[in-house]
């Protein structure tokens, strides 16, 4: 398995945990707790879960490629422009410490992805 895989790996699994499941299946309640933000029907927080959901279906094509010795550009590129973009927006936006904590999160993702199209023929090594 490759570096870059690896980290594929890692960032749809957190993902998955942290944000796919509760945007699909908690409760609306639950989610304008989490988020501070009302709502009037629970739509939006489940269109945000499925589009986060399809951006991991991309992800997991990356895996493939860069096991395969192929750097998955456009997989990096969609990562870091999601990572780095909600990043941006959660700091200018930021409500709390949390909205913090997820940004640095994603700026670090985001870090990664770019040494990896920095580097790519190190990324794709294996561990």
């Amino acid at each position: 398995m490759s570096w870059l895989s690896l980290l594929l790996i890692i960032k749809i699994t957190a993902t998955l945990f942290a944000a796919v499941i509760p945007f699909l299946f908690f409760p609306k309640t639950k989610l304008e707790k989490l988020t501070n933000t009302p709502a009037k029907n629970s739509t939006l927080f489940r269109l945000y879960g499925v589009a986060i959901f399809a951006l991991l279906v991309g992800y997991a094509f990356g895996i493939d490629s860069a096991d395969s010795g192929i750097f998955p550009w456009g997989v990096i590129w969609m990562g870091t422009i999601s990572n780095g973009g909600a990043a941006l927006v959660l700091f200018l936006n930021s409500r709390n410490k949390r909205d913090v904590f997820i940004g640095f999160a994603l700026v670090f993702v985001t870090l990664l992805l770019i040494a990896a199209m920095l580097m790519p023929d190190y990324a794709l090594q294996y561990v």
